[in-house]
């Protein structure tokens, strides 16, 4: 096999598996080959990661061991369009697209062992939770080569496939959440009277503290909340209001809604 894995899909999620896969080393550049119809985002990876490019995913699937389908959900029928009778069966094709299970794909191609994920954008410097779980044909052995490429861009963990909506809901979509939550506490920041290089320094390295701090003490949250606040402190006042403007209520109902979104992404292709 000429590569050891191809991309379908030059956007954010397939750029950032290249970024993190050649930054930690895990891959020589020759190994990798990313495909799409943007010159733009082929060149673009060509230039920073001195890896292989075309745009043709015939390539992709022909000459690759692992496959890695990193596009839009709408586009994985045009994308298996390419390759119709082609076999796949030695092959492992990891699947990134959201709401698409992996029934869906094997409708397509019936003998290949396919894994679906739900990493998110924070792969690209190592730091991504990637969710996995294993289609008909995905035996022991191609959940080790699983394992083995996408331990390098953070942590890995097996799920149920009925689970995968609520983790695209939750870990998918929840980099977005964090940030607006940092850019409110800059705000705040600056509001109160301090620069925003400095609000955003407090911000950032507070946030950072506080993840090691849950990681490392492994006590619930309610316990590290009382760590911090006291009675008619500082942060009990600005604890209630964060209450009083639900804060709590919309972070979760933020997660059901993407996870409901992400079910209905899955509608379509669930009747297969």
């Amino acid at each position: 096999m000429k590569y050891e894995i191809g991309i379908i899909g030059a956007g954010k999620i397939g750029s950032g598996i290249v970024k993190g896969l050649v930054e930690k080393r895990a891959l020589s550049k020759d190994s990798i080959i990313i495909s799409d119809i943007s010159d733009e985002l082929l060149n673009s990876n060509k230039k920073e990661y001195g890896i292989n490019i075309t745009k043709n995913n015939k390539d992709v699937f022909l000459f690759s061991k692992t496959i890695i389908i990193a596009v839009k959900p709408n586009l994985i029928g045009t994308i298996f369009d390419d390759i119709k009778g082609t076999n796949l069966k030695e092959k492992l094709i990891i699947s990134v697209a959201a709401g698409v299970p992996t029934k869906f794909i094997e409708s397509i191609v019936p003998d290949a062992p396919v894994i679906r994920v739900m990493p998110n954008i924070s792969l690209s410097i190592g730091y991504s939770p990637s969710c996995y779980s294993l289609g008909k044909n995905s035996d022991k052995e191609h959940e080790q080569e699983f394992i083995r490429i996408f331990q390098n861009l953070g942590s890995v963990i097996k799920v149920d496939e009925s689970l995968m909506d609520a983790v695209t809901g939750l870990s998918g979509s929840g980099p977005a959440y964090v940030f607006m939550f940092l850019k409110s506490l800059v705000d705040g920041g600056v509001k109160s009277g301090l620069s925003e290089e400095i609000s955003r320094k407090l911000a950032l390295d507070t946030l950072y503290g506080a993840v090691l701090m849950a990681t490392k003490t492994k006590k619930s949250f309610d316990e590290l909340i009382n760590m911090v606040k006291t009675p008619g402190g500082t942060t009990e006042k600005g604890i209630l209001k964060l209450e009083e403007y639900l804060m709590d209520k919309a972070v979760a109902e933020a997660v059901i809604a993407a996870t409901k979104r992400s079910k209905e992404m899955g509608e379509v292709y669930g009747k297969c």
